[in-house]
């Protein structure tokens, strides 16, 4: 009888997980070891193995970086005084950390403004890198009693400036999808001006949930034609 396998390689945890994170590597998981947030055993050949509990570790520590953009020093003083080994099956405490984690971090998750300052330390950027952000308008600011605060939705479109700065996509070369959202969102407007002028009460509400649906289906066909795109630009050196 064939036994049933109670661990994978680090190539079948990128494999697993790529769907739900299109970023991971083989070189990210062994970072995230290098950091002592994951320990996974070795073979008799010194080949990493994952168990249960290191696949459920690493699915937590991957989602907090992308869902709540919480530096990894973070995430490794809150995991590590948990025992994930006896608590991996239990939802609630999954569910716990997260809410622990965003409290401890004083970044809220609704729309409200943080200062540069607490954006730097929170996401571990440099002064520098967050000022280009704001002088070529990727993001937006007001100023307040001399302070330049940011809303917290900024939050996740520096996160992805960051991951782009390893191509070399450096904050000015971000302007031209500035231009690009203020063409669409023009674009989105003149279809639903004509509903909130309508005049009725629920006028706003309704053109707020067309521009959810547009927003969404114009997403998918950019997404989808950008794919095609780079097939069709792929395909020429094969």
């Amino acid at each position: 009888m064939k036994t049933k396998k109670n661990y994978i390689t680090i190539s079948e945890v990128v494999e697993k997980f790529k769907k739900y994170y299109p970023d991971i590597s083989t070189s990210k998981v062994r970072f995230l070891e290098s950091k002592g947030l994951i320990s996974p055993k070795r073979t008799e050949s010194k080949y990493r193995i994952y168990s249960k509990e290191d696949i459920v570790k690493l699915d937590f520590i991957l989602k907090m970086q992308k869902q709540y953009y919480l530096p990894l020093s973070a995430i490794k003083e809150k995991i590590n005084s948990v025992d994930f080994v006896i608590d991996y099956n239990n939802e609630d405490i999954i569910k716990q950390l997260k809410f622990d984690l965003i409290e401890e971090s004083n970044i809220s998750l609704k729309d409200d403004f943080i200062t540069k300052e607490e954006i730097i330390r929170k996401l571990e950027i440099k002064e520098s890198f967050l000022n280009e952000l704001i002088d070529e308008n990727v993001i937006y600011y007001e100023e307040v009693d001399d302070k330049k605060l940011i809303k917290s939705s900024e939050i996740e479109i520096i996160r992805i400036a960051v991951e782009l700065l390893k191509y070399g996509i450096q904050p000015k070369n971000l302007k031209l999808f500035d231009n690009f959202s203020l063409r669409e969102c023009s674009f989105m407007h003149q279809i639903v001006f004509p509903v909130i002028m309508s005049g009725s009460k629920e006028s706003v509400e309704k053109a707020s949930s067309i521009i959810k649906e547009l927003e969404m289906l114009l997403s998918n066909m950019r997404h989808l034609m950008v794919k095609r795109n780079n097939r069709a630009f792929l395909e020429q050196y094969k």
